[in-house]
């Protein structure tokens, strides 16, 4: 148990234990650094990292993971991805280059889409990317379908003005003018109070900026609209465990699994919850956490890293070094990989000392 303890010590002097993951909207999942790099870092090549958003031709949310592909313009493709159900997608370990970001048509309802990107610095940045796809044009001669309609806002009928409202907060805000956007979004909930996509929305752009107060009300809004609207209870969700109401967090993060369970950012911070609370629930936490990993496959790599922390807290040494292996395989090219390698290697160490037999005396 001394050694134990000892190997807790060490790590939490590595930064390893209870890593910190800031949230950025309901399907927006940060990376969370576990340490400083070594020394060589200055010689090695810079690491960026590019984080995007997909919205469907509707201007919603999809509903299921969507293939996202990182092109070198010259040629080539660099990394290849699916976002996870509510359109999150993130590339690591990003070199400096000229790329495009391409989403496949699905051959049914939207078009190929493209966005260029060029992806330059002499330290890590984070470069943020929207893409909005369009409805699919119809092939010559075939009969047109029906116009893509999220389930969530079949129901509503919306007004030209607020419609158009929203649609143009869509644009500023893909231009980076959030204030701008923000008005808009005002605008249309003004003429149609019950916009449900548009309380949303606003909401996470408050949410975005970290002005919780202003956003929590907006998502208890969209859900008197729409109870089953999964989007806003994870994003309320998220709010109560950033403060840290972790009861309230656990029952509304629950809530929105009963009724869609594909968003792995409610099972990720469900997984957080439960961890975090008093007492701990691990057993429902590793699942909720491993669910998280499932829906968003490498994508939502960091999440083994929340495993490791949870088989730490229940001493079991070697699943977490499990965890930090699958990591590494999961996001290789990570910029945290080198410090994540090096407590690997200390773990192991630690390890195999404590299975060295007792000499007799």
């Amino acid at each position: 148990m001394k050694r134990q303890s000892t190997l807790i010590n060490h790590l939490a002097g590595c930064g390893l234990i209870l890593l910190g993951f800031t949230s950025a909207v309901f399907a927006q999942t940060s990376q969370t650094g576990t340490g400083s790099t070594n020394s060589n870092r200055s010689t090695a090549p810079v690491s960026h990292t590019v984080r995007g958003k997909i919205f469907m031709p509707s201007g919603t949310l999809p509903e299921q993971r969507i293939r996202v592909v990182l092109e070198v313009t010259t040629g080539g493709v660099a990394q290849e991805v699916f976002s996870d159900a509510v359109g999150n997608f993130e590339f690591r370990g990003v070199t400096n280059n000229n790329y495009r970001i391409t989403v496949p048509s699905d051959r049914e309802f939207y078009d190929t889409a493209q966005e260029p990107l060029e992806v330059f610095g002499q330290f890590s940045r984070t470069f943020m990317v929207q893409i909005y796809l369009k409805e699919k044009t119809p092939e010559f001669g075939a009969k047109p379908k029906g116009k893509l309609v999220s389930a969530v806002d079949f129901s509503q009928d919306v007004p030209k003005a607020a419609k158009k409202s929203y649609e143009q907060s869509l644009k500023l805000s893909k231009e980076g003018k959030t204030a701008e956007a923000i008005t808009q979004l005002q605008e249309a909930i003004k003429v149609f109070p019950t916009y449900l996509l548009a309380l949303n929305r606003l909401g996470e752009q408050y949410l975005l900026s970290n002005k919780m107060d202003e956003a929590q009300p907006l998502f208890e809004r969209a859900l008197a609209v729409n109870s089953k609207y999964p989007v806003a209870r994870i994003n309320l969700g998220i709010i109560c465990y950033e403060q840290k109401r972790l009861t309230e967090a656990i029952e509304h993060l629950e809530a929105a699994n009963r009724v869609d369970e594909s968003y792995p950012v409610a099972h990720l911070h469900l997984g957080r919850a439960l961890m975090d609370k008093e007492p701990p629930d691990f057993d429902r936490a590793e699942r909720a956490l491993l669910r998280a990993r499932d829906l968003g496959g490498t994508s939502f790599a960091h999440v083994r890293l929340h495993l490791f922390n949870l088989h730490l807290r229940r001493q079991a040494f070697d699943k977490a070094a499990e965890q930090l292996e699958a990591y590494l395989k999961d996001a290789p090219n990570a910029p945290n990989a080198a410090s994540v390698k090096e407590t690997l290697e200390k773990i192991k160490k630690q390890m195999a000392q404590k299975a060295e037999p007792v000499k007799k005396l």
